[in-house]
């Protein structure tokens, strides 16, 4: 029987300093308030707050391998570690799968080139990826439609003000997903970036 394939992605995740500053923030806007009759606006819990750079999916375990050498490759060749920070916001307009996230800033050219340089080298790897134009965003919520627009008003008006701490991207991480309700994440790989 062939092994199962595992839901992959990697991932760039903000230190401790950034989450602790972008969580005072979130706590205090309407997706994570409670509403009436139990109604789930579906936060992301803090812990696995993380600013996607390549979305694999469903992988074969087998490729694991040429994955972790094409983070590797990509890491290799990056000029140094992008620094970032978490500032502003906006919604993915889905409907009920609507998101909203957290924006950043810095040195986005060096991000996108080293997502660019990744995507190189897992196409090399004939490892498979979500090839829609990369938006880094680090995702609070996905309350799809069931906010009320003085809500998501608010929300879009406080995130938009907001500037968190700078902070360098420590490494890529490629991450599997274990359970697609509860979005629990496993580190699989860190491939460290350079200073």
């Amino acid at each position: 029987m062939p092994p199962s394939t595992q839901r992959l992605f990697i991932a760039v995740y903000p230190p401790a300093p950034a989450i602790t500053d972008l969580a005072g923030l979130v706590s205090r806007l309407a997706f994570t308030r409670p509403h009436p009759g139990g109604l789930s606006l579906r936060p992301v819990p803090p812990e696995q707050w993380h600013v996607t750079v390549a979305f694999l999916g469903e992988l074969d375990p087998t490729q694991l391998g040429a994955a972790t050498v094409a983070m590797s490759e990509a890491v290799a060749a990056a000029p140094r570690a992008p620094r970032l920070r978490l500032s502003g916001g906006g919604r993915f307009d889905n409907g009920r799968a609507a998101a909203i996230w957290a924006g950043l800033q810095g040195d986005l050219d060096v991000l996108h080139d080293l997502a660019a340089r990744l995507r190189a080298a897992l196409t090399a790897a004939r490892i498979p990826f979500d090839p829609r134009p990369y938006q880094p965003h680090l995702t609070l919520a996905r309350p799809g439609d069931r906010l009320a627009p003085d809500e998501l008003s608010e929300i879009m008006q406080r995130l938009g003000a907001y500037a968190g701490p700078v902070w360098p991207a420590p490494a890529l991480v490629l991450m599997r997903s274990d359970h697609p309700v509860s979005n629990h994440y496993t580190e699989v790989f860190s491939a460290p970036l350079p200073t």
